[in-house]
């Protein structure tokens, strides 16, 4: 299949989809396909405050960005391709090895660092803002052999088609997100009761679902109860379904309000 035809029928697939999560799933498989890379990630640099966020594909990496200082510090002083993009504001795409180019030629601090996430040294990056001061972010594919000498040429003729479907996924994800919001709203659930409902949509029992709160389980059946009445159902299965027809639960069972967030109503002790 011709190339264009190829990346007509993803963006179709991507513009079609309801769901922000199934279609950047879409978007970053086709990406991993094109370029015969093992891996990725979508990755954020708030400039501003300095924290960054890494997502990898097809699986995610253990990278706690906000709990893990020595990662962010080393990223900013150390990789190539974060420095350039820090200093010149390009959005251009770039590799982090040229060819011939190898490992030595990095920083050792940073080459640790890749392989203990098992990123690897063959990256090479797709920018899809870069607001000087601000933000960054694009998306980095990995390899384990170099990039063929084609890669480059053909990133930078698919840069503007990838970078117009990320428009369309940020705005997609914020409407999926008001829909949510505004659902959560007419149905009266409080934050908590969100939450529990998230939770108990990816198929978790009270007993997890308290661990993961820090509340008891008789606390969880209370917070259930009250979702139950709010929703007008009576069992764990109906309120899942009414969730998912009114936009409570957002695609994957992510929830849609801060997990973190206690409730007045949480005034019962978690085992011990």
């Amino acid at each position: 299949m011709p190339e264009s035809t190829r990346w007509i029928k993803v963006a179709s697939s991507v513009l079609l989809e309801d769901d922000p999560t199934a279609a950047r799933l879409c978007l970053t498989d086709h990406l991993l396909s094109e370029f015969d890379a093992r891996a990725g990630a979508r990755v954020t640099y708030d400039q501003r405050s300095r924290t960054l966020s890494l997502h990898g594909f097809p699986q995610d990496v253990g990278f706690d960005a906000r709990r893990w200082p020595y990662g962010v510090r080393t990223l900013e002083q150390t990789h190539p391709l974060l420095k350039h993009y820090l200093r010149t504001g390009s959005l251009e795409p770039r590799m982090l090895l040229g060819p011939g180019q190898t490992s030595r030629m990095l920083p050792a601090p940073l080459v640790s660092l890749l392989r203990s996430l098992d990123l690897g040294v063959h990256q090479m990056a797709i920018p899809i803002r870069n607001e000087p001061g601000a933000l960054i972010e694009g998306y980095v594919l990995v390899r384990d052999e170099p990039f063929p000498h084609w890669a480059l040429p053909r990133v930078r003729a698919l840069h503007a088609f990838v970078r117009g479907l990320e428009v369309h996924l940020r705005l997609l994800t914020a409407t999926t997100a008001m829909t949510a919001r505004t659902a959560e709203d007419e149905a009266g659930l409080t934050p908590r009761e969100r939450t529990i409902l998230a939770m108990v949509a990816e198929s978790r029992k009270a007993e997890s679902i308290g661990r993961s709160l820090g509340i008891s389980a008789r606390t969880v059946h209370k917070h259930l109860e009250n979702v139950y009445r709010k929703l007008g159902v009576s069992d764990r299965v109906a309120a899942v379904t009414s969730a998912h027809r009114r936009g409570l639960v957002l695609p994957h069972g992510e929830a849609s309000s801060d997990r973190s967030r206690l409730d007045p109503a949480d005034d019962l002790p978690a085992p011990r």
